[in-house]
């Protein structure tokens, strides 16, 4: 019976999610990312970058919100490493070049 739906599997009592590993092209490279299908869409992480995690109604929808999550996870991590090393301040909610 691993050919059933969910749907058909949730009938007879038990459930599992399938779940597919693609890669999505952002401005920053590619990024593998795991879909694992719900009853409501699909839910997205990316194991290269622990804080993201995401949905999307189907799969194009959840890959769309994939890259936009990995972007902005990544200009975050850049900005704060900027900020580290002294290169830019943080002063309340926006960044200043250090001169």
């Amino acid at each position: 019976r691993k050919n059933q739906s969910v749907a058909e599997c949730k009938g007879l009592g038990y459930s599992f999610n399938m779940k597919k590993s693609v890669v999505v092209k952002t401005k920053y490279g590619e990024h593998r990312i795991i879909l694992e299908k719900d009853e409501r869409g699909y839910m997205v992480t990316a194991p290269g970058l622990k804080s993201v995690v995401t949905w999307g109604k189907n799969i194009a929808h959840a890959k769309e919100m994939a890259k936009e999550a990995i972007e902005l996870c990544i200009e975050c991590l850049a900005e704060e490493e900027l900020v580290r090393l002294g290169f830019v301040k943080k002063t309340g909610k926006k960044i200043a070049v250090g001169v």
